[in-house]
């Protein structure tokens, strides 16, 4: 993990994370990918979702007037934290927790979002405040209390989202810039030294680095670009990053990665559709898909195996958030 200062000015010029439904999706359904100067972990086979999907119970949560919804953080008391787009195309955060959803919003923003949750109902997400001029600020949510903390603003970027969170509040997300395809920097927050370190995939595209999850470890998964825009995962503890990808997949999205080290994402098939993945720490993979729909992305996971993620239809959406609670 390479650190540079807040204060410092940025001035990128390379590939961003660029496989966003849009700018003000950020994480999710990425379409990137990429090539890492690293030895890729060892691998079994992907095992069939058919006989998995027996292990879990799944359930259909979020508003039913949404036009989409998206389940991105479950912690170990089944908190599960998300967002939603309404009818107006307005997107708003929200927690959910056996069974009782509650909407919520950052006092003002026109897009409120929630991705990972920690053990201490601390959220991580963030909230935009113009149409006009799209911005997003990257913050924590205390879901207890109901207050709202901001993280500094990357300079010089316009958007800044986080994603993942641990039980120490250390975070990480990114940083693209509004309407570019050029440049974006990934990121993790350290409430205690209140700074930011930047993370680069050695041999991916420059600036296409995007960390996603990461654990009370301080393992950090995610995913990045190669040169043909393909996209690889990897996993980066102590500066050291490690590449891998889905057996078969034409990209892989790794979305989050437990205290275990079970890391659980995306991949793209031969067919183009996008499905659920499960990769065990010593490198077993397993399909895991809501049963019927076409398309499945698993984005969290707690301690006691349950899973959270969306699904769709078609490929196109709608996207309708569920959890998949391990039996």
């Amino acid at each position: 993990m390479r650190v540079t200062s807040i204060n410092r000015t940025f001035a990128l010029a390379g590939l961003a994370p660029a496989g966003r439904l849009s700018h003000r999706y950020c994480r999710l359904l990425p379409v990137l990918a990429l090539s890492i100067a690293t030895p890729a972990w060892s691998q079994t086979a992907l095992a069939a979702d058919t006989a998995v999907n027996a292990h879990y119970k799944f359930i259909a949560i979020g508003p039913q007037n949404a036009q989409n919804a998206y389940a991105a953080g479950i912690n170990n008391a089944g908190l599960v934290t998300g967002f939603y787009e309404d009818l107006s195309s307005n997107y708003h955060g929200f927690v959910w927790q056996n069974g009782v959803f509650q909407t919520v919003d950052y006092p003002g923003a026109t897009d409120t979002f929630l991705y990972g949750v920690n053990n201490f109902g601390v959220a991580i997400g963030g909230y935009g405040d113009s149409f006009a001029s799209p911005t997003n600020h990257a913050a924590t949510y205390t879901v207890q209390s109901g207050t709202w903390t901001e993280l500094p603003d990357i300079p010089n970027h316009s958007l800044n989202f986080g994603y993942g969170i641990n039980d120490s509040g250390v975070a990480v997300g990114d940083a693209p810039l509004a309407g570019s395809s050029a440049t974006g920097v990934g990121w993790a927050w350290d409430p205690t030294t209140l700074s930011y370190a930047f993370l680069s995939v050695p041999g991916a595209q420059p600036y296409s680095t995007v960390p996603d999850g990461l654990n009370d470890k301080g393992q950090v998964v995610g995913y990045a670009a190669d040169a043909s825009y393909a996209q690889h995962g990897f996993i980066e503890e102590g500066g050291v990053y490690t590449a891998f990808n889905v057996p078969g997949a034409a990209d892989t999205f790794p979305l989050g990665i437990d205290n275990r080290g079970t890391i659980v994402g995306g991949w793209i098939n031969a067919a183009g559709t996008l499905q659920g993945f499960l990769m065990t720490s010593s490198g077993h993979f397993i399909n895991v898909d809501y049963p019927g729909p076409q398309m499945t992305q698993i984005d969290g996971i707690n301690e006691r195996g349950d899973l959270c993620g969306i699904y769709s239809p078609s490929s196109n959406g709608p996207f309708k958030a569920f959890i998949a609670l391990a039996q």
